[in-house]
C-alpha cells in the first residue's frame, strides 16, 4: 500500500536527501541545496510544492515538485507550474508513482494555471501531455569576431564582479527583469538565491565602477544565459569586455525570440545563430495563451493582419490581428478545424507546426515561449 501526498515541512531534510541520492546515482553528484537554492535552500521552505509517494514504512519512493510562477507578457498575467526534481529510487521504478503523481499535479494544475512547463525527454512526457516549444537563440562570439567586427569598441569602462557585491546590482536586476516585455516574478529577497538556479553565477556589468547591467553565466563560463543592460548601446563593448574577462576564446549568448534589440544587435556581429526549443509546455488555457504570446510578438516583431480559428482540445479559439492589435475570443468559426491536444500544441508551439496542414497566418506560429535559466526547475 502506498500513499501520495504532499510533503511537510518537518520532512525537508528527507526528500531534499532523496533527490540528492537518485539524481547522483543516475547522474553525476547532486546537491540541490546549491543546485536550485531557491528552493532547497538553508532559508527556503518549499515543502508544499512537493508530492511524495512513501511505502507503508513511510519511505520515499519517488517525488515531483510543481513550483508556481506568475508571468507578465505583454501586460497579461499568467499563471504556470514548472514540473521539477521529478526522481523515483531506483528499486521502485516500474511501479507507477511518477503515473500517479503527474496525474495529481496535472489536475491541480488544470484549476489554478494556464500552463505547466517542464524540460525533460520528450517521448517521456508527451505521454502526459507536454511538448516541446517556444524558442531561444544562442548567438555563439568568437574571438575574430570581438577582433573585426568589435575592433572599435571601447571594453576599457567595463568590468565584472559578483552581483552582490556591486553597490545596488540586486535592485538594478530586478528593475531590468521587470522592464522586459515578457518576465517571470522574482522574489525580490530571494534574488540572488534566484539567479543561482543550476549553479549559475550572477555577475554585475561595471561601467565606471557602477552598475550597469548584468550577466547570468554558467559556472565554466562559457554560456551567458541571461543578459540585461541599462544602456543597450553597451552591448558590443559589454560583450567584448566579457571574453576578456571569462579568458575564453568564445562564448555563447542566449536571448528572447521577442527581445529585438539584443537579437538586432548580437546577430550583427556574431559568427553563428541557433534556435532551440525553450522547454516543454503544456497549455490548459488555448485562448489565455495565445493572446499574450500573440500581443507579445506583435508588440515586438509584428505580425501580418489576419484571422485563425479553430478548436484546440475542445477549446474553441478565435485570434485576430487588425488595426487595433490582438483579439482572441473563445469562440471558433463554422467549420474550423478540431486538432487534439498534443497537435494543437505541435501547431501552436513548435517549427515543426507549418508542416501539419493547417492553414494559419504567416509568421505568427510558433508563439514566443521562453524561459531564463533562473526561473527553471
Amino acid at each position: 500500500m502506498f500513499e501520495y501526498r504532499l510533503a511537510r515541512p518537518e520532512e525537508k531534510e528527507a526528500y531534499t536527501d532523496f533527490a540528492d541520492f537518485v539524481f547522483s546515482k543516475a547522474h553525476r553528484p547532486h546537491d540541490f541545496e546549491t543546485l536550485i537554492p531557491k528552493v532547497y535552500g538553508k532559508d527556503a521552505d518549499f515543502s508544499p510544492i512537493h508530492r511524495l509517494a512513501l511505502n507503508e514504512k513511510g519511505q520515499i519512493r519517488a517525488l515531483i515538485a510543481c513550483l508556481p510562477e506568475t508571468l507578465h507578457v505583454a501586460g497579461h498575467t499568467l499563471r504556470a507550474g514548472f514540473i521539477g526534481t521529478v526522481s523515483s529510487h531506483p528499486r521502485a521504478r516500474g511501479e507507477g508513482h511518477m503515473k500517479v503523481l503527474m496525474a495529481q499535479w496535472l489536475e491541480d494544475m488544470k484549476k489554478t494555471c494556464h500552463l505547466s512547463v517542464l524540460g525533460g525527454q520528450r517521448q517521456r512526457y508527451e505521454y502526459f501531455g507536454y511538448t516541446p516549444g517556444g524558442a531561444q537563440m544562442h548567438y555563439l562570439v568568437d574571438g575574430a569576431n570581438v577582433r573585426h567586427a568589435l575592433r572599435q569598441a571601447d571594453a576599457a569602462p567595463f568590468s565584472f564582479c559578483p552581483l552582490e557585491e556591486a553597490e545596488g546590482g540586486l535592485e538594478l536586476a530586478r528593475q531590468l527583469n521587470e522592464n522586459r516585455p515578457a518576465w517571470v516574478e522574482r522574489d525580490p529577497a530571494r534574488l540572488s538565491a534566484v539567479l543561482r538556479t543550476y549553479d549559475n553565477l550572477p555577475l554585475a556589468l561595471l561601467k565606471n565602477g557602477k552598475a550597469a547591467g548584468y550577466f547570468v553565466v554558467t559556472e565554466d563560463k562559457k554560456s551567458v544565459c541571461e543578459m540585461a543592460l541599462a544602456n543597450p548601446e553597451d552591448t558590443d563593448a559589454a560583450v567584448k569586455a566579457y571574453l576578456a574577462f571569462a579568458g575564453l576564446p568564445e562564448a555563447v549568448f542566449t536571448v528572447p525570440p521577442c527581445d529585438k534589440e539584443q537579437n538586432a544587435r548580437l546577430g550583427r556581429f556574431a559568427e553563428r545563430c541557433s534556435v532551440d526549443p525553450s522547454e516543454m509546455f503544456h497549455i490548459f488555457d488555448f485562448a489565455s495563451v495565445m493572446e499574450a504570446y500573440l500581443t507579445l510578438a506583435h508588440n515586438t516583431l509584428g505580425l501580418a493582419p489576419g484571422e485563425f480559428s479553430a478548436v484546440l482540445d475542445g477549446q474553441p479559439v478565435t485570434a485576430r490581428v487588425d488595426g487595433s492589435g490582438v483579439t482572441v475570443e473563445r469562440a471558433a468559426r463554422p467549420g474550423a478545424p478540431e486538432l487534439d491536444h498534443l497537435t494543437a500544441q505541435e501547431l501552436l508551439l513548435s517549427q515543426r507546426g507549418r508542416y501539419l496542414g493547417v492553414p494559419t497566418p504567416p509568421a505568427w506560429f510558433p508563439l514566443p515561449l521562453f524561459w531564463y535559466a533562473a526561473d527553471a526547475f
